[in-house]
């Protein structure tokens, strides 16, 4: 009896110590970030979140197979530039070139000079059109992940395919930024067409937000920035695309229309921040259609799975009437277990 709870235990053990193996990615990151002095809270944070939801119970563990997407999404982008610096040669990167085709293709004619829809937009420079382009690129992150999490809560399938969408559209996009890098509106107007390896990521308009506010919050973020020359695509237009497709059809018509209402402040504030070409919200556009035919095609709607609760079904309860030897009964047996008992009462 001792051996055999001792081999018992030596099991347990053994499964204890592999179920932290699901989140050592993120683990190993923050301890080689950290050797580097470069470990910041966010990432103690994720990895904490990733050990935790990993290990702390069956529910949890369903919670982080849902939102691994979003835990793999983290360590692309973060990666980027902590291990490598997400820096480009200069020959390779777009400088005034985005510009010229963005003039070709959808210059306007004001006074005698043709200008880019950004810089028609830019004309209309008011603080309190900073302020309202500044809530979707300020609070992006938070709106996505507060309609993921109620999802995951109230819509399994669309939550699977919200994550998904929003790895494969990133993914698509962080490999464009290292083959195809470009330079954004706001650095061909400070920097020209010379392109520098040295050169910052700069909030440009929404600095005129930090100096309204009196804060740090843009100047802050865009410091955390993968790389300056990620113009191409433009991501940004892309988040508010996530919830509008995971949902279309289940939504209702005030949802829909705030959705709608969001997707296109996103693309105006894009383009009046001078963070983006209209190039690059349309590249954006594409890569979220691409990823939702993928999407589609790896979850299907086979009915029935969009139900409220864990975006992974609950594991089945069983009553120990209905079970043999720790096994459930199938539904015949159960059926034949009621009728052998109706039989002996009437005998």
């Amino acid at each position: 009896m001792r051996r055999r709870a001792r081999a018992r235990w030596g099991a347990f053990s053994w499964l204890r110590a592999l179920s932290w193996l699901p989140a050592l990615p993120w683990l190993a990151y923050v301890a080689l970030l950290a050797r580097r002095g470069a470990a910041r809270w966010d990432h103690l944070a994720v990895a904490a979140l990733a050990a935790t939801s990993v290990c702390a119970g069956e529910r949890s563990r369903r919670f982080f197979l849902s939102a691994l997407p979003f835990f793999l999404l983290f360590l692309a982008y973060d990666g980027m530039k902590q291990l490598d610096g997400g820096l480009a040669a200069p020959a390779r990167v777009l400088g005034c070139e985005l510009r010229a085709a963005e003039l070709a293709l959808f210059g306007v004619e004001i006074g005698g000079r043709r200008l880019t829809p950004g810089e028609l937009l830019a004309r209309l420079e008011r603080p309190a059109l900073d302020l309202l382009c500044a809530l979707p690129y300020g609070g992006y992150v938070l709106v996505m992940v507060g309609h993921w999490l109620h999802l995951y809560r109230s819509a399994a399938l669309a939550a699977r395919r919200f994550a998904w969408l929003a790895f494969a559209t990133h993914l698509l996009g962080l490999a464009t930024y290292r083959l195809l890098p470009a330079a954004p509106p706001w650095y061909v107007e400070a920097h020209g067409c010379a392109i520098d390896p040295a050169a910052q990521s700069s909030p440009a308009a929404l600095a005129r937000v930090d100096a309204t506010l009196g804060i740090t919050y843009f100047r802050d973020l865009y410091s955390r920035g993968a790389t300056v020359y990620g113009a191409l695509p433009s991501l940004h237009v892309t988040y508010p695309l996530y919830g509008l497709l995971a949902t279309f059809r289940r939504a209702s018509s005030p949802s829909l229309a705030l959705q709608l209402a969001y997707a296109a402040l996103m693309l105006f504030a894009a383009l009046y921040l001078a963070h983006h070409w209209l190039i690059d919200a349309l590249l954006g556009y594409a890569y979220v259609a691409l990823a939702w035919a993928l999407v589609l095609r790896a979850f299907p709607d086979r009915g029935g799975s969009d139900q409220a609760g864990c975006a992974l079904p609950p594991l089945a309860e069983t009553s120990g009437s209905q079970r043999i030897s720790g096994v459930p009964r199938s539904a015949d047996a159960q059926r034949l277990q009621t009728k052998s008992a109706s039989l002996r009462r009437f005998r």
